[in-house]
């Protein structure tokens, strides 16, 4: 029996199943010679066993160690190997806690403001840069300065070549300013927020007589305040030209769960991350494919909505959860702490006042109703497109920073 087998034995037994363990998943790599003598000192440990001789098992258990670890010369313990393993692996550990439980977020857009914010530019007359030391501290807020001249003298490429916009691996996105000679600038801000913006840039379009057109509701659908660089012609800049001036607020980074779908119904109130595709009517281009928005979830299966500016009703009372009772709070010509209240759909270019839900079918509402692309204008969010809700805004600190409600 097992438990009255000497202690020798019983790790001979277990060096004896390592050693074979080792010559079926190195036999394709190791040497014919040393593979015939691990064979060997294996056929001798085997007739140790049946003997029973103990010194023998002694002295095999120790050459038959010594043995495998020299026989491949190449794999020597490396720290620096260790290192990269360990690397390696919590990027996978990351990518799967990524792709099943949680997913971080960048707002882009202001459609859910003063909940979260997207990127904010202002421009100032004035250089408004502080001190280095402010200057860190407001970027930990999720402020940046902008006081951008041009380096170097020439005639750009003609419009909208003269200016495109950039990104590595879908981060630091930035625009880069294209000079006819091939002299190339960059400058760390988005192209919206450097000059396409009809409210909030930092002045480029200005400053440099940039041609724009207001159809930039056919580039990003949930931005209607957006146009589009077009003409053609081209202009002269000078070396130390003031291109863009002002600040630049970040737009909230945020953590969804989307794992708690698989487990939970959506709770009508929540913040919540779905997936454009399936619904045909937002318009995102088919080059740009399936894009994630994110709004409060006003309606559920078998509610009945209805939107009474600046009141939102839900089977025929008025919204009760916290975050539609902010949104009411104020109205369009005297805010609250930054909500306005609920616009009719047709100040969003939409036509859904008044929907009855189906089964599988949800309404998403932004709360900065008058500058929010949702189902008021496009319909009902299908339950396969639900991603997750939205838990926790880690960046900036500050401002909005904490669970999201």
């Amino acid at each position: 029996m097992f438990f009255l087998t000497p202690r020798y034995l019983k790790h001979a037994k277990l060096l004896h199943k390592g050693v074979t363990r080792f010559i079926n998943y190195k036999r394709d790599v190791l040497p014919a010679a040393k593979l015939d003598e691990i064979r060997t000192l294996r056929s001798s440990l085997e007739d140790a066993m049946r003997s029973r001789d103990r010194a023998r098992i002694d002295a095999l258990s120790t050459e038959i160690n010594t043995v495998c670890e020299k026989a491949l010369p190449g794999t020597q313990h490396s720290d620096i190997a260790d290192n990269v393993e360990v690397f390696f692996v919590a990027i996978v550990i990351a990518l799967g806690i990524r792709s099943y439980i949680a997913q971080p977020f960048k707002i882009p857009t202001g459609s859910m403001q003063p909940t979260l914010y997207g990127l904010v530019a202002n421009h100032t007359k004035e250089d408004v840069t502080p001190n280095v030391f402010a200057q860190v501290k407001d970027w930990v807020a999720g402020r940046s300065y902008f006081n951008v001249v041009a380096n170097h003298s020439g005639y750009l490429k003609p419009w909208p070549d003269a200016l495109t916009e950039h990104s590595f691996m879908g981060f630091f996105t930035h625009c880069r300013l294209h000079y006819a000679d091939g002299h190339t600038q960059w400058i760390w801000s988005p192209m919206r927020q450097l000059a396409t913006d009809a409210e909030f840039n930092l002045g480029m379009a200005g400053y440099l007589k940039v041609p724009v057109s207001a159809d930039g509701a056919e580039i990003t659908p949930d931005a209607q305040a957006e146009r589009r660089i077009s003409g053609s012609g081209s202009i002269y800049i000078t070396k130390g030209q003031l291109l863009a001036r002002g600040t630049l607020d970040t737009g909230d980074h945020v953590l969804v769960n989307k794992f708690a779908y698989h487990f939970r119904s959506p709770v009508r109130g929540e913040v919540f991350v779905f997936t454009t595709k399936n619904i045909s009517a937002i318009g995102v281009p088919a080059e740009q494919g399936s894009q994630h928005y994110i709004k409060r979830l006003a309606g559920v299966p078998g509610d009945e909505l209805s939107v009474e500016s600046p009141l939102l009703k839900i089977n025929g009372k008025l919204a009760e959860e916290p975050g539609f009772k902010r949104v009411m709070t104020g109205t369009e010509t005297e805010p609250k702490n930054g909500y306005r209240g609920y616009a009719p759909a047709a100040r969003v270019w939409g036509g859904y006042d008044h929907v009855q839900l189906r089964d599988d079918q949800y309404f998403a509402l932004g709360d900065n109703s008058y500058n929010s692309s949702d189902s008021r204008k496009w319909g009902v969010v299908p339950e396969r497109n639900l991603v997750g809700p939205a838990l926790f805004c880690y960046f900036p600190l500050g401002r909005n920073w904490g669970l999201i409600r």
